[in-house]
């Protein structure tokens, strides 16, 4: 496999927002996050750092309406530019687990990066400023329809900021170990992943 391609960018403009998303899978420490949330910023820059790739994210949304647009068009373009970065999937390990205590919280992450995005959630959390619970939940379901990531994540704790910093923190390790490369085959009896 050519690690070289393994980069994408990717833009996304609508009249609610304007993101743009560059990211490199083999690269890490290049990291700057703004999406006019710095919670969201918060989280993402963690992803980026525990999954040990470069990803810049700029992002221009309706805050003045709620973070909901600005929420999902990152996810979208976020998703889309990781399913991109994967390419055709070829030589990586494809499954990934973690789990991430945080304080009073825990977060449970498996994934499978079988170009098949789906997001299934397990537990609750409340709002923290700028991100409502449900638009978190809102993030791992786009994200993942849109990169063919399958995602499942079971959280647990009282304080919603630890809930989801220790989500973030379980799928950025997860999604590390999955895109692992350890071959050049499809790894799927397939032989092919979508």
């Amino acid at each position: 496999m050519n690690k070289c391609r393994r980069s994408a960018e990717f833009n996304r403009k609508t009249r609610e927002t304007e993101v743009s998303v560059s990211l490199k899978l083999d690269e890490s420490g290049d990291i700057s996050i703004d999406t006019g949330i710095p919670f969201l910023d918060h989280m993402l820059e963690s992803f980026a750092k525990h999954s040990r790739l470069s990803l810049r994210i700029k992002a221009r949304g309706d805050l003045e309406v709620d973070e909901h647009h600005t929420v999902e068009d990152v996810a979208i373009t976020l998703g889309k530019a990781l399913a991109a970065a994967l390419g055709d999937r070829r030589g990586i390990r494809r499954f990934g687990s973690a789990v991430v205590p945080m304080d009073d919280a825990v977060a449970i992450c498996g994934v499978d990066l079988s170009g098949r995005g789906y997001f299934n959630f397990e537990g609750k959390t409340g709002d923290v400023k700028g991100v409502r619970g449900e638009n978190f939940e809102h993030f791992f379901d786009t994200l993942c329809r849109n990169s063919g990531i399958n995602v499942y994540l079971n959280v647990r704790g009282k304080n919603s900021h630890h809930i989801m910093e220790s989500a973030f923190k379980a799928f950025a390790l997860a999604f590390r170990e999955a895109r692992t490369v350890e071959g050049d085959e499809i790894p799927s009896t397939k032989g092919s992943l979508d």
